[in-house]
């Protein structure tokens, strides 16, 4: 009891912790042109913090590249090159913006960079794909000047990853940005009108028909989108005859 008495009589103090700073970067000189971590600069570019994000690379990247060396340069470049990756894969369209405008490389010829458009059709981010599709060309335009012809892992094209994953916004943005309608994949010869037609989007085949896309290209196995559309509808209006069979008490039952 005395115990217990004593423990309700002293109320617990919760004590913060002091917060960490970011963990030190080898061969970066702080105030030398590149911050001590790249943590914070991805965490903001993340969390479309513009105020943050500009106050830090106001501060921490004001050096101009001529008076780095090459390794806090090189260091410099990788971080802003993440940050401008994670901002576009969140979506962060202004944080983007902001770190292309002080030269951030989107790293288009390695792996994370050459998939960043394509993944971004992918998620339906249209505005984040009409920025990296447009040129980058300071101060009269700011971009990521990534190319639509540009090809995922898959083979697969921007447009052709918006015409799948239904994004008739981004599909817009890709064809405005002047995608090729009719390229294939390799291997089964397929375009972006077969894969909305397969996965049933039809406002996006739509879309590619009205802009002109060729509809009589043949699949590796002979059929065209507009075939592909129809045995899709023939198949949605079976199952839809067989549920209202099942409803009503007509028909087998298992």
């Amino acid at each position: 009891m005395a115990l217990a008495h004593h423990a309700a009589a002293c109320p617990r103090v919760w004590v913060r912790r002091p917060g960490r700073g970011p963990a030190p970067c080898r061969s970066v000189v702080p105030g030398s042109g590149a911050p001590g971590s790249g943590q914070l600069i991805v965490e903001f570019a993340a969390a479309g913090n513009v105020k943050a994000l500009t106050r830090l690379l106001d501060i921490e990247y004001s050096v101009p590249d001529a008076e780095l060396d090459s390794s806090t340069k090189a260091i410099r470049t990788a971080q802003l090159r993440t940050a401008a990756q994670r901002a576009a894969h969140a979506g962060m369209i202004y944080t983007l913006r902001l770190l292309l405008e002080r030269g951030a490389d989107l790293g288009l010829d390695m792996g994370n960079g050459r998939a960043i458009a394509c993944e971004a059709a992918a998620r339906g981010q249209h505005q984040v794909l009409a920025l990296l599709l447009a040129p980058h060309d300071p101060p009269e335009s700011i971009g990521g000047g990534v190319s639509t012809e540009v090809q995922n892992g898959h083979g697969r094209t921007v447009l052709m990853e918006a015409a799948m994953n239904g994004h008739a916004e981004c599909l817009r943005v890709a064809i405005e940005a002047g995608s090729d309608l009719d390229f294939a994949t390799k291997n089964y010869n397929a375009t972006a009108a077969i894969f909305a037609a397969r996965e049933g989007h039809l406002n996006c085949l739509n879309i590619l028909r009205e802009a002109g896309a060729d509809m009589d290209i043949e699949r590796s196995d002979g059929k065209t989108a507009m075939q592909i559309h129809r045995e899709q509808v023939r198949a949605q209006m079976a199952n839809v005859m067989m549920r209202s069979m099942t409803k009503s008490g007509q028909g087998f039952k298992v």
